[in-house]
């Protein structure tokens, strides 16, 4: 039989062996929820991993999927969230992008990505003022970021202070690995602000050449045509058209910037050849076609010169300049009654057309109509004294 101060030390024994269970309980609960919260958000950083892999491949629909598969494992993974709004952007959802932005910011989330996304999508409103304002958040963020910088220094051309931002970007140009983009962008920017001849010695920087940028290079070769550099920027064109991947209205410039180059070093049959296949390809380009015309036209290929110059008139019937080429077009093939027609028109609409005038001088004494022909080389004379042909036609029609 069991005494009572036998009792009492059992009951404290047993009292004993259960405080250690009571304190511990709850310090082992939470030791398992951390290991399960620890363990999701690993399990959330490898479907990261998977998302932005997806994503560089271009499988945006399933980087959507994995990371919302993330988000679900570690609701507070910002990098998730703007990988999941990038993601949607690039399947054409802007809306669910700034959704997706915004419900970070909500949940008092933070990341230079996500500054930089609301600055596209702001800037995709056509609201530069407040897109420079979270670009510059994002770069105050990761400074290193050369996308967050080409996207400030592109908002402030957009807001008209393109001349601070090509100061800016010679500033910070060598801060970044990727120095060929922003160069590129320093080259672009000089020719919008109209200096030609420092866009092309930004072209030919040294970190753009060790890129090899098919499109820089195509920019630098237009630069040049434009700038009448023709030999130079057939040297640059020519490779930049072989090599294209761009789209079909890069093509077409590259193919009439090369036409005009070759028309003004005398090699009409190259301009044709550039020109041919794509202006039957491309019926409404009506530069390229006006191009083919006067390429045919100098080579004698008659048929091409008329289809290319009708087609480039249909928009505007009566335009001067193609209505000139097709007079041109119709006397150097012998239908001088087609070309005087032409002429008349183009006269009765300006009488002051010097050009029209000596052409239909020329007609007419194709006819045997010296009379005719000398009168109309003094009308346009007596517009403009200075004109050498006029002076030449008289001077024809005037010998014995």
């Amino acid at each position: 039989m069991m005494t009572l101060r036998r009792m009492t030390i059992a009951l404290f024994t047993a009292v004993a062996s259960l405080a250690p269970l009571a304190c511990h309980r709850p310090a082992h609960t939470e030791a398992k929820a951390e290991a399960r919260l620890r363990w999701s958000e690993a399990r959330g950083r490898v479907k990261l991993q998977l998302a932005r892999q997806q994503f560089n491949r271009g499988q945006f629909t399933d980087s959507v999927k994995t990371l919302e598969e993330a988000l679900s494992l570690d609701p507070s993974c910002a990098e998730a969230y703007a990988l999941l709004a990038k993601s949607n952007l690039e399947l054409g959802k802007p809306a669910t992008a700034e959704h997706l932005v915004d419900a970070a910011w909500q949940l008092d989330l933070d990341a230079p990505d996500l500054h930089y996304l609301k600055g596209v999508l702001l800037e995709q409103r056509e609201q530069f003022a407040p897109a420079l304002a979270e670009y510059e958040k994002a770069r105050l963020a990761d400074d290193g970021n050369v996308d967050y910088f080409i996207a400030a220094v592109e908002c402030m051309v957009a807001l008209d202070r393109a001349a601070e931002a090509l100061k800016l970007l010679d500033e910070n140009v060598e801060r970044f690995d990727d120095q060929s983009s922003v160069a590129i962008l320093g080259a672009r920017i000089a020719a919008l602000l109209g200096d030609t001849d420092d866009a092309m010695r930004r072209y030919q920087n040294p970190a753009i050449t060790a890129a090899q940028s098919p499109l820089a290079a195509q920019e630098l070769g237009l630069l040049l045509a434009r700038a009448g550099k023709c030999s130079e920027a057939l040297r640059v064109l020519s490779p930049a058209l072989d090599n294209s991947t761009s789209s079909t209205a890069d093509t077409g410039a590259l193919r009439r910037s090369m036409a005009s180059c070759h028309l003004a070093l005398g090699e009409p049959a190259l301009a044709r050849a550039v020109l041919l296949d794509y202006a039957r390809e491309h019926l409404d380009d009506v530069p390229a076609q006006v191009l083919l015309a006067k390429a045919a036209l100098s080579t004698g290929d008659f048929l091409t010169a008329l289809r290319a110059i009708d087609l480039a008139r249909r928009p505007t019937p009566n335009d001067h300049d193609t209505g000139l080429l097709l007079a041109t077009i119709h006397w150097r093939r012998g239908d001088l009654q087609s070309a005087e027609s032409v002429l008349n028109d183009l006269l009765a609409a300006d009488p002051y057309d010097v050009d029209a005038w000596c052409l239909l001088g020329e007609v007419q004494s194709s006819t045997n109509r010296p009379g005719e022909a000398r009168e109309a080389f003094e009308r346009a004379l007596a517009i403009d004294p200075e004109s050498r042909w006029g002076a030449a036609g008289l001077g024809v029609t005037e010998r014995p």
